[in-house]
């Protein structure tokens, strides 16, 4: 091998190594996208609702009511670290700030808000898309829940 090539190649090296510790910080300031769902839980007849499928069976088992109907949801896409606010209807928005991302797991400080009022404030870790349930808010005959997703 030439001279000149073996410096190219030295060169080459020495530069993938000097970035390659930048790679995991590019990867993690791509935006996430977020979806918040509401969901009114009571024991009022209501119909099946497909959208809910895929968190139904959390549902049934940790609140216990006999019927989930989809109440708002809205998604948003936020880089990592970053802020990003979720309007879901009726009164009910989510302020979410992501600090970090490790093994498509975020960490998410959550504050759930109903009209000015606080009603949740609480840090989840979210799988990618993987519904967290954070919690319920009783309302008229039932109760509110939120269920938030990354994907």
């Amino acid at each position: 091998m030439p001279v000149r090539d073996r410096f190219f190649s030295v060169l080459l090296l020495g530069v993938m190594l000097a970035l390659s510790p930048l790679a995991p910080v590019a990867a993690a300031d791509r935006p996430v996208a977020l979806k918040a769902t509401l969901i009114l839980a009571s024991n009022e007849p209501a119909a099946q609702d497909s959208r809910l499928d895929n968190v139904e069976y959390k549902l049934r088992r940790v609140f216990g009511f006999e019927y989930y109907r989809h109440y708002g949801e809205s998604t948003a896409a936020v880089a990592v670290p970053g802020s990003t606010s979720l309007t879901l209807g009726h009164g009910n928005r989510l302020q979410i700030h992501i600090s970090g991302a490790k093994d498509n797991r975020l960490r998410a400080q959550v504050q759930w808000f109903r009209g000015n009022d606080l009603v949740l404030n609480t840090t989840v870790v979210v799988d990618r898309r993987t519904p967290v349930v954070l919690g319920g808010v009783s309302h008229e005959n039932g109760t509110l829940i939120v269920t938030l997703q990354a994907e």
